[in-house]
């Protein structure tokens, strides 16, 4: 169960990558920017959600040609019900990931990864050292600023009991002077949220227990 939890995760933050390189859709195709400037585990990603009346058969066959030739290392896998190639072309990695969507359509998002600039780096700086219980394991996070706002959303899990991580959360900022808003765990301890704030910066926490193991989605806030 872990591992299919972590597939839903990551593929519902997938749709927020965003960076810059040059690539070609199919005819029959519709493209929509999905966001801009953001970070991916310190990688600079862009992101397109793609439809197409073209089958799925058609656009693997499309961007496999498209990237094969000129990649330095070409994989096609399936992960449930979708087809990801992934190519490695002059240092930028390119990602399809489709889906078929009836019979002649294929629905998916298109995305590349490369090393920030300086912009970027300069978030990625600014945004570190989000504290964590001991033995807690870092699986994705996504940084990006808009104007004066800095966010960073991270996707987090340890083998800590749900109370016992918003214990933990409660009294690092407190100590560190944020005003908590809410720190509350369901009945059955397996749900619970953390919201607090420090003047315009503020932090978000939900925690979700299954399998023996607590499932934390964290987004902070900053303001330079």
């Amino acid at each position: 169960m872990t591992k299919y939890f972590y597939i839903n995760i990551l593929l519902i933050l997938f749709i927020s990558f965003k960076t810059n390189a040059n690539i070609k859709f199919p005819d029959n195709s519709t493209v929509v920017v999905v966001s801009d400037g953001m970070l991916v585990d310190g990688l600079n990603m862009e992101a397109w959600e793609f439809k197409s009346k073209n089958n799925l058969s058609k656009n693997i066959q499309y961007f496999t040609k498209q990237w094969q030739p000129q990649s330095d290392k070409f994989t096609h896998k399936q992960l449930n019900e979708w087809e990801v190639l992934n190519a490695l072309i002059d240092g930028v990695i390119y990602t399809a990931k489709l889906r078929a969507a009836g019979k002649d359509f294929t629905f998916g998002y298109i995305a590349t990864s490369a090393k920030p600039d300086q912009r970027l780096s300069k978030i990625d700086k600014s945004l570190q050292d989000f504290p964590m219980p001991s033995g807690t394991t870092l699986v994705r996070e996504i940084k990006s600023a808009d104007g004066a706002k800095m966010s960073s959303t991270m996707i987090l899990d340890n083998t800590l009991s749900v109370k016992g991580n918003l214990s933990f959360y409660k009294k690092y900022f407190t100590k560190h002077s944020w005003a908590v808003d809410k720190a509350v765990y369901t009945k059955k301890l397996d749900n619970g949220v953390f919201i607090a704030r420090n003047g315009p910066n503020n932090v978000s926490i939900t925690f979700m227990r299954r399998q023996g193991r607590t499932f934390i989605t964290a987004v902070r806030e900053d303001v330079k």
